[in-house]
């Protein structure tokens, strides 16, 4: 077994980590995922569920998982036989700004992905070695961080984008719907919290809607989605307000209200939880003024 390496050239500028070929057991996975990094799964072995974005994905030998920035995911390893995989994340600074071809961007990748809600894509054998090869490039170029270290990892980690768009595009690759073993009402539910997500929605209410028991929703939720129902409301409502902050000129108060918070105060706090910075301060931020 290769041993695990976290490898980073990043700074404020320049965002890009690569932990490489990692074994993850359920109880050493991250509990909740949401930040402004894209990121690129890449599994070598195992099995274990990927919950992104309200779908439930299984995961094996081969799949590559494509998750734009500001998605709720979360992967729960199996535990008799956990993932082993390589993970990169890197910033939106490292697209190039301007279009050299006008009929491919680097952003298109992610907005297929994202529009089309599909993150999955399970490569063939022959595209496996092709794709364990760049990401054993990407890794070893940040680990001897030689002279143009960060050009070279910028122009593999583009490879790799351009890889996975064609595949995506020309091959007969296999675009996986989601898939899982969790009940019908847990999928339902997740659909009746974003048509809801502003209104109070309660354990008690949303047990009564599954037609279960509060202790049973509890359980099954958090098995399901690998986070407790508040951690997954609070997400999701970050989520909604940041897309509404940067799109929007709408008051910081009224988006807390849009978004289903209790209060101004709660919605700062739960904000800063998650992003480290106010509502206010990430709209001047990400805006630029």
């Amino acid at each position: 077994m290769v041993k695990i390496k976290k490898v980073s050239n990043s700074d404020s500028l320049f965002s890009l980590t690569v932990i490489y070929q990692d074994t993850k057991s359920p109880n050493r996975e991250r509990p909740e995922h949401i930040h402004d990094d894209y990121e690129i799964v890449y599994v070598y072995e195992g099995k274990g569920t990927f919950f992104i974005d309200d779908f439930f994905y299984q995961m094996q030998s081969g799949d590559v998982f494509i998750i734009p920035a500001n998605t709720i995911h979360r992967a729960t390893p199996d535990h008799l036989d956990p993932v082993n995989s390589s993970v990169v994340f890197f910033g939106p600074e490292l697209f190039f700004p301007t279009l050299i071809d006008d009929s491919f961007s680097y952003w298109h990748l992610f907005e297929i992905i994202k529009n089309e809600r599909k993150y999955k894509i399970s490569l063939s054998l022959e595209q496996q070695r092709k794709f364990k090869t760049q990401m054993e490039r990407l890794k070893d170029e940040l680990v001897e961080n030689k002279l143009g270290s960060r050009q070279a990892s910028l122009l593999i980690l583009h490879e790799i984008i351009l890889y996975l768009h064609r595949t995506l595009i020309e091959s007969a690759v296999t675009i996986n719907l989601p898939h899982t073993n969790s009940p019908d009402w847990v999928k339902e539910i997740l659909g009746y919290i974003n048509q809801n997500l502003n209104k109070k929605l309660t354990l008690t209410d949303l047990a009564q809607q599954a037609l279960v028991s509060t202790s049973h929703f509890s359980r099954v939720f958090r098995r399901s989605t690998g986070m407790r129902l508040t951690v997954y409301l609070n997400t999701k409502r970050v989520i909604k307000a940041q897309e509404l902050l940067l799109a929007t000129s709408l008051s910081v108060s009224y988006i807390a209200d849009l978004c289903g918070f209790e209060s101004l105060t709660h919605f700062h706090r739960v904000f800063k939880k998650y992003l480290k910075s106010s509502p206010s301060q990430y709209r001047k931020g990400k805006r630029g003024f």
